[in-house]
């Protein structure tokens, strides 16, 4: 079942961006809610901007090489023999690594407004407003912000078919 799962994410190119998106971003808000908190306590609390500000710089930088790297899992890998035509197929194409991956982010990109306002936004009210930790409003804002974009991407990579 895990390799008929694995076959699955790395021939279907609408799962592996979407899982590579959303993992990418999820990891990055794993690895970064502790450098978030310690760069809030250093900062202090009462200065939400800079935190917003610090905060957005840190997951993106990590999303950014997590995303590469799961790109490259999703569409280079070889792990497992290919079992039929289709994964024959896929295994013989040999596609531009950084080509194809920076198609992907460069679409992210184009939705950067639609996530930052979002997850910037949301992080700072939930701060302000909702008097929630810093750390875990990064989360939730962030968090909310992945979903919407990925939903967003998927249609607009379906409609275009560069998620075909």
């Amino acid at each position: 079942m895990l390799e008929t799962a694995f076959h699955t994410y790395q021939r279907k190119k609408v799962i592996n961006v979407n899982v590579n998106v959303a993992l990418a971003g999820l990891l990055a808000i794993a690895l970064a809610k502790l450098p978030v908190a310690w760069v809030s306590e250093w900062i202090g609390k009462d200065h939400r901007i800079a935190i917003v500000i610090v905060t957005a710089l840190i997951d993106g930088a990590a999303d950014f090489v997590i995303y590469y790297m799961l790109h490259w899992v999703a569409n280079h890998w070889k792990p497992l023999k290919p079992r039929t035509e289709a994964e024959k197929a896929h295994h013989a194409k040999k596609d531009n690594f950084f080509r194809d991956a920076s198609v992907i982010q460069f679409q992210r990109y184009m939705l950067s407004p639609v996530f930052y306002v979002i997850a910037v936004g949301g992080h700072w009210a939930l701060m302000k407003y909702a008097d929630v930790r810093h750390s875990w409003a990064f989360v939730f804002a962030y968090t909310t912000a992945i979903l919407v974009t990925r939903i967003i991407h998927t249609i607009w990579g379906l409609r275009s078919g560069t998620l075909r």
